[in-house]
């Protein structure tokens, strides 16, 4: 430190002035490290007191006091979905993400980036110049490692730019900091050739950053847990020395062999900071924390003032666009007498009362046709917020909560297979976004052993149990059926052929859910958690509806 230092702080502190501006030293050959994972909306959650791109940018400043060579990670999804990326196909995430280090202009060394599997959303051929062009406005590095883009014109790949790097060998405080990134294979999108396998390529740049000199390797991943794990397990010294990750939405970590994998929420509820101190010789020293990135949390003002012209010029355009008022995505549609859950860990572990009402609205609209069941894939609802009873339910909560088209088919499928369905429900319970909330049916699973039993049909006769070899009519979604639209969520065992008409109109499930809230008039929706889903290992907020095995 400069000797000056202590005599300045003194006369600082005197006179009663802020030292705020004055970044202190970090230890020598400490990395610290502020990662971030999922990010869609750029104002944040719970009507902006929780994430946002604005209160990164103050935990980002108060960090660089500590230490003025923090590095910033991003470990994928950002461009969609979300309600204004419909309109800007990610643009105003690329914006923001640009002044996190202050200056929209200026490239910044320190923020590093990794593709999410919803970086390649738009994924028909044609639309790849979309990608290109977010991955050319980035002040950034894009660290890319195992997605191999097609190439175009002049035998270069259709997504190019010279901070979009295989890996990166950067300088922290004395120590040769080597990183690399690794995306989900979940979508393939028609401009990328392959995407080649995680645990071969982090061993493949491990091994070449530590070739080169670097000193600590970090993978920068967005897959999932599992498969961290397993690129841990297998490559023990010849991996990484910890992953930086995303994909699952909450926040976790584990450790395999002293080495670690470490996961925030979904929409910068939390961040990870951390530090690892590196000795010349020998693993390196890691302490970590998930920093809750909410009202304790200042907005950087000037980050915040862009963040409401993005939010303000989308709901001008928007309204313009539906030839209706200036105000019209916060003009109210109906309201919740009750508190709806429908924060994403919640709604993606078990069964909660808005999982519940909007399955029941894509019953309903099929039920004349004598549908029994209807499943929705709570990756579908992205509201990740919860709405307190009394809460005005506007327009803009209902594009955040269906941030993808929700087309409804009835299907026809057996017992058997309905079981199946289920046991990939609860496959890596809890928190993906496979798991499924449902109407007219109950069912007990173990999310010990991975088990579903005591399948029950809800009827309007009263519950009874479902034998294997029965036929079901099972309303769900044109994702989970259509492999041309996305992974299906794993659900290979659904397919269109299942559908009873393919000739009959789709009903979107917005405009179901537009219908009953409008519906509800001035006493609002009050749906309930009745005890459809049972977990044989939690409590359950209401007695389970499913008749167990003794009972039949």
């Amino acid at each position: 430190m400069h000797r000056l230092f202590p005599l300045l702080l003194t006369t600082l502190l005197a006179l009663g002035l802020p030292i705020h501006g004055f970044a202190s030293e970090a230890p020598a050959r400490r990395v610290t490290v502020l990662a971030v994972n999922d990010i869609y909306r750029i104002d944040g959650v719970d009507e902006g007191a929780s994430g946002g791109i604005a209160r990164i940018r103050s935990l980002r400043r108060e960090l660089e006091r500590e230490d003025p060579s923090l590095l910033v990670l991003h470990a994928g999804d950002l461009l969609f979905p979300s309600m204004l990326s419909r309109r800007y196909n990610g643009a105003q995430m690329i914006d923001m993400l640009n002044r996190l280090d202050g200056d929209a202009d200026a490239f910044d060394e320190r923020l590093f980036v990794v593709f999410g599997n919803h970086e390649f959303e738009k994924s028909k051929a044609e639309q790849a110049p979309i990608l290109a062009a977010r991955v050319d406005e980035s002040r950034f590095t894009w660290v890319n490692s195992n997605v191999q883009f097609v190439t175009g014109g002049e035998d270069e790949p259709v997504v190019y730019a010279p901070h979009l790097q295989r890996d990166v060998l950067v300088d922290v405080n004395g120590v040769k900091v080597g990183l690399f990134g690794l995306t989900t294979d979940v979508l393939v999108p028609e401009y990328v050739s392959a995407i080649d396998d995680p645990v071969a390529v982090a061993e493949e740049r491990s091994a070449s950053l530590r070739a080169r000199g670097a000193e600590l390797v970090i993978g920068l991943t967005h897959l999932d847990m599992a498969t961290d794990r397993q690129l841990l397990e297998q490559l023990g010294e010849r991996g990484p020395d910890i992953i930086f990750g995303g994909h699952e939405h909450f926040r976790q970590s584990a450790e395999v062999d002293g080495r670690l994998v470490v996961k925030a929420d979904a929409d910068a509820r939390t961040a990870t900071v951390a530090r690892i101190d590196v000795p010349a010789s020998g693993r390196p020293a890691v302490t970590f924390e998930f920093r809750h990135l909410d009202e304790t949390i200042r907005p950087d003002a000037e980050t915040q003032a862009s963040t409401r012209q993005w939010m303000s010029r989308f709901q001008q355009e928007f309204c313009a666009e539906q030839k209706d008022a200036p105000n019209c995505l916060t003009q109210p549609l109906g309201r919740t007498a009750v508190k709806l859950v429908g924060e994403e860990l919640q709604i993606r572990s078990i069964e909660t009362n808005l999982g519940n009402w909007v399955a029941d609205q894509a019953l309903e609209a099929f039920r004349d046709q004598g549908a029994q069941i209807a499943l929705i894939n709570s990756g579908s609802l992205r509201l990740n917020q919860d709405l307190l009873a009394g809460s005005e339910i506007a327009r803009a909560h209902l594009a955040e909560l269906f941030a993808f088209p929700s087309p409804l088919f009835m299907i026809r499928i057996s017992g058997e297979t309905l079981h199946q369905v289920l046991r990939k429900s609860i496959d890596g319970w809890p928190g993906h976004g496979r798991w499924l909330q449902v109407a007219g049916l109950a069912f007990v699973h173990d999310s010990v052993e991975g088990r579903v039993d005591d399948l029950t049909l809800l009827g309007p006769e009263g519950p009874r149990a479902i034998t294997p070899d029965e036929e079901l009519l099972v309303v769900t979604s044109g994702f989970l059926l259509d492999p041309s639209i996305g992974d299906q969520d794993g659900y290979r065992m659904l397919n269109r052929t299942q559908i009873v008409d393919t000739q009959a109109a789709a009903p979107d499930l917005v405009n179901l859910v537009v219908t009953a809230l409008v519906a509800a008039n001035e006493a609002g929706i009050d749906p309930a958690v009745e005890g459809r889903i049972c977990n044989r290992n939690a409590a359950t907020e209401a007695p389970c509806l499913a008749i167990q095995q003794s009972e039949r």
